[in-house]
């Protein structure tokens, strides 16, 4: 029985991940749309308390999984955004093309 748990729990996590990767695939165009319609009321140089997306986006091993995972999850200062799934695709290939 535990076996199958474990076993449960592995194709879970590996549904997860993939669907994850397969949600990267966003339009950066229309992602900066979107971003500065939804993001940079606070994501801008002139609020200290967020980072700007550039600075987002240089955050040492930043990739598409924390971002997905910023725009999904509640956190501290953050609002809920009800976003389609294409323009948090949108939005996290915007903000990665930021990099320098």
């Amino acid at each position: 029985m535990k076996g199958a748990i474990c076993f449960v729990t592995f194709l879970a996590l590996s549904v997860a991940a993939s669907d994850v990767r397969a949600q990267m695939g966003g339009n950066p165009r229309e992602g900066q749309a979107a971003a500065q319609q939804m993001c940079s009321g606070c994501h801008n140089p002139a609020n200290p308390k967020s980072p700007t997306l550039a600075e987002l986006a240089a955050t040492p091993g930043m990739t598409g999984t924390p971002l997905l995972l910023a725009l999904t999850t509640p956190h501290a200062g953050m609002p809920v955004f009800k976003l389609t799934a294409a323009q948090r695709d949108n939005i996290v290939a915007y903000v990665l093309s930021l990099r320098d």
